[in-house]
């Protein structure tokens, strides 16, 4: 039968790691945006700096990578409980920075910038079964992934799938734009957003699969992109509630670039190394691919604020990124044959965190 292992050690360095690029980020974006604003904001114009610490989870992008089959071979009809296993994409608190500038000699324009960086690990509890013997149900234990499987027919033979502690998923997104003011009364504002953003879009994939102390494979993928950049049209608007504003942004963008796409496997005698770069290859598959990308955007931004005094209003927000036809790390779904399998997934990222806004 099958029960979870622990992967933790290599996932908790990276989590570590991943923890303290967060501080660092959050620490030169509040210098920088505090610095610019200060020592601009003597000029004509208004300043806005908003930061939004979020917490951001992905859907549509946990991939099935193992499926287990268990057969009991004495039942009429002979079963197989197969069981897939699919990646489990890590929720991560990460932040949004955005400053906006106005001036009196630009009339109905405002030139803004907006950066966002979400990291996170994905990955599953390590997996091991074995066949129960003459005496148990199960008769036979298949554990299949990408192109590979390995066969338990007794206790003595222990399966394992471990995903690397460095399988992760790394997404910015960065917009330079204008708003035109279309509308403007003391209580509402309507705008329309034009400009170009930048993106990038980074994903690995990293198991060992195999028969303890016997034999197993290396599965490497990776879908490794190209600065993105395209056009972003889209409008954004406000509300005074009482004290409180409420605004909303609605945006489409199209970003033009390339990715390489690559999926290996290195089979390797006796038991599993401690770090993928300790295996020793008896044999190598491998392939790539280099692939043009045209990726639609749509992001949705709702924001609610109360101020606190002339300069600084807190609130909530929420948010949603969807990216559609997002090329992934290719020929990872189970099965022999699975080759060639150059999939796309449609992602969407949303989140929910507090929004801080200072005005200068």
């Amino acid at each position: 039968m099958t029960h979870p292992d622990s992967n933790a050690g290599e996932r908790n360095r990276s989590r570590s790691h991943r923890t303290r690029d967060l501080a660092k980020s959050w620490v030169l974006a509040s210098f920088l945006a505090v610095m610019t604003a200060t020592t601009s904001g003597a000029e004509n114009g208004d300043w806005i700096l908003q930061l939004e610490p979020t917490y951001i989870d992905a859907f549509g992008h946990d991939q099935h990578v193992l499926t287990i089959h268990e057969f009991d071979l004495d039942a009429t009809p002979a079963t197989d409980l197969g069981t897939p296993v699919g990646l489990d994409t890590e929720a991560r608190l990460t932040n949004r920075f955005r400053l906006e500038h106005r001036r009196a000699s630009w009339e109905d324009w405002a030139l803004g910038f907006d950066l966002i960086f979400f990291g996170a690990s994905q990955g599953r509890p390590a997996r091991s079964s074995a066949a129960s013997g003459p005496a148990g149900p199960i008769d036979r234990t298949v554990f299949e992934v990408a192109d590979r499987s390995f066969e338990s027919n007794d206790p003595s033979e222990p399966l394992y799938f471990r995903v690397l502690g460095d399988t992760d998923l790394e997404v910015w997104t960065m917009d330079i734009y204008g708003i035109k003011t279309l509308a403007e009364t003391p209580e509402r504002q309507l705008g329309l957003v034009l400009g170009l953003r930048n993106a990038d879009f980074d994903n690995d994939f990293h198991v060992f699969a195999g028969i303890e102390g016997v034999n197993g494979s290396l599965v490497d993928a990776s879908s490794n992109y190209d600065r993105m950049l395209g056009p972003l049209v889209g409008v954004s608007g406000q509300i005074e509630l009482g004290r409180n504003t409420l605004a909303g942004y609605l945006s489409q963008a199209v970003v033009f670039g390339g990715a390489d796409l690559s999926r290996s496997i290195a089979d390797f005698i006796g038991p599993a190394p401690t770090e993928r770069d300790l295996v020793v290859a008896q044999s190598l598959q491998s392939f790539e691919r280099r692939q043009d990308l045209t990726i639609p955007m749509t992001d949705l931004r709702i924001t609610w604020l109360h101020p606190l005094g002339e300069r600084l209003s807190l609130g909530v927000t929420a948010n949603a990124s969807i990216w559609s036809d997002v090329p992934v790390p290719p020929d990872i779904v189970p099965g022999a044959g699975a080759g060639g399998g150059f999939n796309k997934n449609t992602i969407v990222f949303f989140g929910v965190g507090a929004a801080i806004r200072l005005a200068f």
